[in-house]
Protein backbone atom coordinates (compact mmCIF):
# COMPACT_ATOMS: atom_id res chain seq x y z
CA UNK A 1 0.00 0.00 0.00
CA UNK A 2 2.83 2.36 0.87
CA UNK A 3 4.52 1.54 -2.42
CA UNK A 4 1.35 2.48 -4.39
CA UNK A 5 0.99 5.74 -2.50
CA UNK A 6 4.63 6.67 -3.17
CA UNK A 7 4.22 5.80 -6.85
CA UNK A 8 1.05 7.93 -7.13
CA UNK A 9 2.79 10.85 -5.40
CA UNK A 10 5.79 10.59 -7.72
CA UNK A 11 3.52 10.49 -10.79
CA UNK A 12 1.64 13.58 -9.59
CA UNK A 13 4.88 15.50 -8.99
CA UNK A 14 6.18 14.54 -12.41
CA UNK A 15 2.93 15.62 -14.07
CA UNK A 16 3.04 19.00 -12.34
CA UNK A 17 6.65 19.55 -13.42
CA UNK A 18 6.04 18.49 -17.01
CA UNK A 19 2.66 20.17 -17.47
CA UNK A 20 2.63 23.43 -15.48
CA UNK A 21 -0.73 24.62 -14.21
CA UNK A 22 -1.77 27.84 -15.99
CA UNK A 23 -2.63 30.50 -13.47
CA UNK A 24 -4.82 33.56 -13.81
CA UNK A 25 -1.86 35.70 -12.79
CA UNK A 26 0.19 34.52 -15.78
CA UNK A 27 -1.76 36.67 -18.25
CA UNK A 28 0.20 39.55 -19.78
CA UNK A 29 -0.14 42.87 -18.00
CA UNK A 30 1.25 46.30 -18.60
CA UNK A 31 2.55 47.98 -15.46
CA UNK A 32 2.88 51.76 -15.31
CA UNK A 33 5.05 53.12 -12.54
CA UNK A 34 5.95 51.59 -9.21
CA UNK A 35 2.48 52.18 -7.79
CA UNK A 36 1.29 49.04 -9.62
CA UNK A 37 -1.40 50.26 -12.01
CA UNK A 38 -2.26 47.31 -14.25
CA UNK A 39 -3.86 47.61 -17.69
CA UNK A 40 -5.36 44.15 -18.19
CA UNK A 41 -7.34 44.95 -21.33
CA UNK A 42 -9.04 47.93 -22.99
CA UNK A 43 -11.86 48.10 -20.42
CA UNK A 44 -10.13 46.88 -17.27
CA UNK A 45 -7.74 48.89 -15.12
CA UNK A 46 -6.67 47.51 -11.77
CA UNK A 47 -4.88 49.58 -9.18
CA UNK A 48 -2.98 48.24 -6.21
CA UNK A 49 -2.45 50.90 -3.58
CA UNK A 50 -1.15 50.24 -0.11
CA UNK A 51 -1.13 52.50 2.93
CA UNK A 52 2.53 53.25 2.33
CA UNK A 53 1.59 54.46 -1.16
CA UNK A 54 -0.57 57.18 0.41
CA UNK A 55 2.29 58.44 2.59
CA UNK A 56 4.33 61.59 2.02
CA UNK A 57 7.41 59.60 1.04
CA UNK A 58 5.81 58.58 -2.27
CA UNK A 59 6.50 60.90 -5.16
CA UNK A 60 3.67 63.13 -6.30
CA UNK A 61 4.11 62.01 -9.93
CA UNK A 62 2.72 58.60 -9.03
CA UNK A 63 -0.30 60.11 -7.28
CA UNK A 64 -0.91 62.40 -10.25
CA UNK A 65 -0.72 59.43 -12.60
CA UNK A 66 -3.36 57.59 -10.62
CA UNK A 67 -5.59 60.69 -10.53
CA UNK A 68 -5.14 61.21 -14.28
CA UNK A 69 -6.15 57.61 -14.97
CA UNK A 70 -9.32 57.94 -12.91
CA UNK A 71 -10.20 61.24 -14.62
CA UNK A 72 -9.59 59.81 -18.11
CA UNK A 73 -11.72 56.77 -17.32
CA UNK A 74 -14.54 59.00 -16.03
CA UNK A 75 -14.29 61.47 -18.93
CA UNK A 76 -14.57 58.73 -21.57
CA UNK A 77 -17.71 57.23 -20.06
CA UNK A 78 -19.97 60.17 -19.19
CA UNK A 79 -23.37 60.61 -20.95
CA UNK A 80 -23.87 63.18 -23.72
CA UNK A 81 -25.44 65.94 -21.56
CA UNK A 82 -22.65 65.64 -19.02
CA UNK A 83 -20.13 65.64 -21.87
CA UNK A 84 -21.61 68.91 -23.20
CA UNK A 85 -21.37 70.60 -19.80
CA UNK A 86 -17.87 69.23 -19.21
CA UNK A 87 -16.62 70.45 -22.61
CA UNK A 88 -18.10 73.94 -22.08
CA UNK A 89 -17.39 74.56 -18.39
CA UNK A 90 -14.64 72.09 -17.51
CA UNK A 91 -14.37 69.82 -14.49
CA UNK A 92 -16.68 70.89 -11.64
CA UNK A 93 -15.20 72.14 -8.38
CA UNK A 94 -17.54 69.79 -6.51
CA UNK A 95 -19.61 66.73 -7.34
CA UNK A 96 -22.31 65.05 -5.26
CA UNK A 97 -23.66 61.67 -6.31
CA UNK A 98 -26.93 60.35 -4.90
CA UNK A 99 -28.91 57.26 -5.74
CA UNK A 100 -32.63 57.60 -5.07
CA UNK A 101 -34.65 54.50 -5.85
CA UNK A 102 -34.40 53.71 -9.55
CA UNK A 103 -32.24 56.71 -10.52
CA UNK A 104 -28.74 58.11 -10.33
CA UNK A 105 -28.60 61.82 -9.57
CA UNK A 106 -25.50 63.94 -9.70
CA UNK A 107 -24.97 67.60 -8.77
CA UNK A 108 -22.03 69.52 -10.22
CA UNK A 109 -20.89 72.68 -8.45
CA UNK A 110 -19.01 75.45 -10.27
CA UNK A 111 -17.81 77.79 -7.54
CA UNK A 112 -18.33 78.01 -3.82
CA UNK A 113 -21.88 78.46 -2.51
CA UNK A 114 -23.29 78.36 -6.04
CA UNK A 115 -26.40 76.53 -7.17
CA UNK A 116 -25.40 73.18 -8.69
CA UNK A 117 -26.17 71.81 -12.12
CA UNK A 118 -28.30 68.73 -11.54
CA UNK A 119 -28.35 65.58 -13.65
CA UNK A 120 -30.73 62.64 -13.37
CA UNK A 121 -29.67 59.46 -15.15
CA UNK A 122 -27.20 61.51 -17.20
CA UNK A 123 -29.77 64.08 -18.41
CA UNK A 124 -29.29 67.76 -17.54
CA UNK A 125 -32.21 69.07 -15.47
CA UNK A 126 -31.10 72.71 -15.05
CA UNK A 127 -30.77 73.94 -18.64
CA UNK A 128 -31.44 77.58 -17.68
CA UNK A 129 -28.70 77.43 -15.02
CA UNK A 130 -26.29 75.99 -17.61
CA UNK A 131 -27.10 78.81 -20.06
CA UNK A 132 -26.53 81.37 -17.27
CA UNK A 133 -23.13 79.86 -16.49
CA UNK A 134 -22.21 79.91 -20.18
CA UNK A 135 -23.15 83.57 -20.54
CA UNK A 136 -20.91 84.50 -17.58
CA UNK A 137 -17.82 82.98 -19.19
Amino acid sequence: MLRHLALALAATCLAVLVFPIPSALAQPKEVVGPSRIYFVDADTVRVLATKSWQSDSVRHQEKLLRHALRLAYWRERIPSDMRLVFDQLGYPTGRVLSRPVGHVEEAWYYGQLSTPLRFRDGVLLDVARFDALLSRR
